[in-house]
């Protein structure tokens, strides 16, 4: 900023006047610059191919309708690669070069623990993560509204499963990172509070090299059901190592592992893998978010559906949301409030809710097992 820039700044926080809007507050004329970094190479990035698709599905009907009081988001996108290093970079230059009016659905747990801090400081809004880790539920971040049940929604819903069916000792195998040990943190309470049986722990690398090495000690210890805490990458090496090593036990895996990832990875062998899930069932038309999804989708050509797909479709109708509730000169700040003043909006099956001491939009989880020909079943 130079001297007269600073200069009328400081004049119109005087006398109460905005600037006109600019590049480097994020909205150029006729347009919304969306800032989103995600894996596009590293081990979820699988999983986020079917999330981008839809999510941009939606913000190209949005757009060919007008956007958003007249102005069109464009989304400026960046590769991660799952690295948080990388993530705490791109945020910056997203931020600072290329001027991005709000940061939106960051994948991965450590990216968004890497981007948090510098966006709560500069007050750079990010509407929705993949990420469910605890860290960022547990308590109200003032720049982060979740727009999904979180990993530990997730996790307490398998435990209380186990429960209600008897099966009383169960084992855990954890991708040790960021996500991993965020979620094996939520496991251990909640076996605790459920008073299930714990016995065995194993952990692996991000890089996989040692899963053989964590299966055979779980395989050793014969637990009748094994939480799987891992990727969508990594999951499916884990699954078939496992049964290669004479293993035979109930996965529970969270969302996060992708279903459609595992089926072709696996074929037959990822049946009766039972996968909790955060968002409705994408095959179900008699949910008018389901309906909506698969129509748009079918026209770009799209048959196959997907929890991500509905999640990211999810993901961006929230964005859309909260920028038209900002008004036709948004702030940042005023996208905020927006935001917290979004309850019990219902997309058709799916509810937001919002609130000034709650950026937790949604608490929805339910159970669904790989099934025969790799359909899922509820």
């Amino acid at each position: 900023m130079n001297r007269l820039h600073r200069g009328l700044a400081a004049l119109a926080a005087t006398i109460g006047f905005a600037l006109p809007a600019t590049a480097a507050t994020g909205l150029p004329p006729g347009e919304i610059l969306v800032g989103q970094d995600i894996d596009l190479s590293g081990t979820i990035a699988a999983r986020m191919k079917p999330l981008i698709a839809a999510a941009d599905a939606y913000l190209e009907q949005v757009n060919s309708a007008g956007g958003v009081h007249g102005r069109r988001i464009r989304v400026i996108r960046t590769d991660s690669a799952n690295k948080p290093d990388r993530t705490k970079e791109n945020v910056a230059r997203l931020v600072e070069k290329d001027g991005v009016f709000t940061m939106w659905g960051i994948s991965g747990t450590g990216n968004v623990g890497a981007a948090l801090p510098y966006l709560t400081e500069r007050g750079v809004p990010l509407v929705g993560s993949t990420s469910g880790a605890d860290t960022f539920y547990a308590k109200t971040h003032p720049m982060l509204f979740n727009t999904k049940a979180g990993y530990g929604d997730e996790i307490r819903r398998m435990t209380a499963h186990l429960k209600d069916t008897f099966v009383n000792r169960l084992g855990v195998i954890y991708l040790d990172n960021g996500f991993g040990r965020e979620a094996f943190k939520s496991a251990e309470a909640a076996i605790k509070d459920r008073q299930l049986d714990l016995v065995a722990v194993a952990k692996f690398r991000e890089d996989g090299s040692d899963i053989p090495q964590a299966v055979a000690a779980m395989v050793k210890a014969a637990p009748p059901a094994v939480l799987l805490l891992t990727l969508a990458g990594p999951s499916p090496k884990v699954v078939d190592e496992y049964l290669k090593a004479g293993g035979a036990t109930q996965f529970f895996a969270l969302s996060i592992v992708a279903t459609d990832v595992l089926v072709k990875a696996l074929g037959d062998r990822a049946l009766g893998v039972i996968v909790t899930q955060v968002m409705p069932f994408p095959w179900d038309r008699g949910v008018p978010v389901v309906k909506e999804y698969q129509d748009l989708l079918q026209k770009k050509g799209v048959t196959e559906f997907s929890h991500s797909g509905l999640e990211g479709y999810i993901l961006a109708k929230t964005l859309v949301e909260g920028l038209r509730a900002a008004g036709r000169d948004p702030t940042r700040a005023r996208l905020v409030e927006s935001l917290e003043r979004l309850q019990k909006r219902d997309f058709g099956g799916y509810r937001i809710s919002f609130a000034p001491s709650d950026h937790n939009g949604s608490d929805f989880v339910e159970i669904t097992m790989i099934g025969r020909g790799g359909k899922l079943v509820r």
